[in-house]
């Protein structure tokens, strides 16, 4: 038992020493390396840099701007001697970890850049240093790069945004870049309005004032969500514009007048013009390439302007018909419509019944010894009216209760003259209503009401359809 408690102190203790030799030459290691290398002497010969950029979100794309912000992760490495050792002479430690100040770093930028937030500035990441003299820098950041924004087909866009990466300083003869080629999407968000369609990279070299620099191409294709701006503008759009259509070739009143449809029309062009407006404050201004939504709002408002002066070629059709002229009868058959002798009149007119308000108001006629010629008026209903009047019945006024007769009898009167005038009046405008629907330009005026009302609402809804089946 002695012994085993001997055995497992001296174990106990070698631990101890082991553990402080390894603390210890993880100092000494740090030390060793910052005395051989210097921060600003690059490695001998050519320099391979393996640039690997991982998109995580595009954080927008200004289309006025024409730039496109993206969240991004970045791993570099490459192999400086100055940073290596043997692992056996330090504790068999394989990694450790240096300043970022401390160590030579390439000068990798992106050229087409406009702002840069490096995420882990204010943390200060160290870099990760292996062995056999692998130096590895891995850090995220947030890049707002140039993109040209191509407008033609707005809002069933495609654009094409692309990192270049190359050295700033040194030439391919010290630095070469060298792509990962298989591109990662692990960590990657999807954007609310654009869509991820692929990522392209490409190893390219380019020369500037004639030194060939080492370049990496990432190209970033996405495509716009139009859902926003069919639901927003497109869709009202098209109902303003078949409100319009409608409004302009429907019949609101007996005439069929159509003056006022005029203004529907203009009002309806303004609202397309509002709407283009909205629509110029979201994409770049461009004298080559007119968005396609703008272009639909051009379309309706030349359909509807059409529609408004095809309306006035229909209103003067219809006042000919007003007038009591008769078409020819080729442009009858033109529009599929019979002669006038064949119409049957829509309305008739009944006058075997008497109105009901010219019964029962005239005083009762009697004759007296059944003889015509001599007749007596009965006036029995005048107690009633003195009742009606709050007058009792028993004053003996003759001529109060005459005054009072008289008076009613031509209140009643009146209301039967103007009776037969309202009824003289509707039979009239009946005949001149019946007389005009007849009438051959009024119906040819009718039919093309219908025929331009099909044929605009076909002209504005194909473009609608189109829209949405290409989203």
């Amino acid at each position: 038992l002695s012994t085993f408690n001997i055995s497992t102190d001296l174990k106990h203790h070698h631990e101890e020493e082991t553990d402080l030799a390894t603390r210890g030459s993880s100092k000494k290691l740090t030390e060793f390396l910052l005395s051989q290398h210097n921060k600003n002497a690059p490695p001998d010969g050519i320099v391979d840099v393996y640039y690997e950029l991982e998109l995580v979100h595009i954080l927008g794309i200004d289309e006025l701007k024409q730039t496109m912000t993206a969240l991004v992760y970045i791993d570099e490495r490459w192999t400086d001697p100055t940073l290596s050792w043997e692992p056996s002479d330090y504790g068999n430690i394989e990694k450790t970890w240096l300043p970022m100040h401390e160590v030579w770093m390439p000068d990798i930028i992106i050229f087409n850049m406009l702002h840069h937030e490096d995420l882990l500035s204010r943390v200060r990441a160290p870099i990760m240093l292996y062995s056999n003299g692998t130096v590895e820098c891995s850090h995220p950041a947030v890049y707002t790069v140039t993109c040209q924004i191509n407008i033609r087909h707005f809002p069933l866009d495609d654009q094409r945004c692309a990192l270049e990466i190359a050295s700033w300083a040194y030439s391919d003869e010290k630095i070469r870049l060298h792509a990962h080629i298989e591109h990662s999407l692990e960590h990657y968000a999807p954007n609310e309005e654009w869509r991820l369609l692929n990522v392209s990279i490409a190893e390219k070299e380019y020369e500037h004032e004639g030194i060939a620099v080492s370049e990496i191409h990432y190209e970033i294709a996405v495509r716009r969500k139009p859902l926003f701006y069919m639901v927003t503008l497109t869709f009202p759009s098209y109902v303003m514009c078949a409100i319009s259509i409608v409004g302009l070739f429907a019949r609101f009143s007996t005439t069929g007048e159509r003056e006022e449809r005029f203004t529907l029309g203009v009002t309806a062009i303004l609202t397309m013009a509002v709407l283009s407006l909205v629509v110029s404050e979201k994409v770049p201004h461009s004298s080559t390439h007119i968005p396609l939504l703008v272009a639909y709002f051009l379309f309706n408002m030349v359909v509807v302007s059409a529609a408004a002066m095809t309306t006035g070629i229909v209103m003067r059709v219809h006042r000919r018909g007003r007038f009591g002229e008769e078409p020819p009868t080729w442009l009858l058959r033109l529009f599929i419509l019979s002669a006038k002798s064949q119409v049957k009149k829509p309305y008739t007119n009944n006058r075997s019944n008497p109105s009901p308000t010219h019964q029962g108001i005239l005083p009762s006629k009697t004759y007296t010894n059944n003889d015509p010629n001599h007749t007596t008026f009965s006036f029995d209903w005048t107690d009633d009216i003195l009742r009606q009047k709050n007058i009792p019945p028993n004053v003996d006024s003759a001529l109060f209760r005459k005054i009072c007769m008289l008076e009613t009898f031509m209140g009643k009167l009146a209301d039967i003259w103007q009776g037969m005038q309202v009824n003289g009046m509707h039979d009239h405008f009946i005949e001149h209503q019946v007389n005009r629907e007849i009438n051959g330009y009024v119906r040819i005026s009718e039919r093309l009401d219908w025929i331009l009302m099909i044929f605009f609402l076909v002209l504005v809804t194909g473009p609608v359809i189109y829209l949405f089946l290409s989203m």
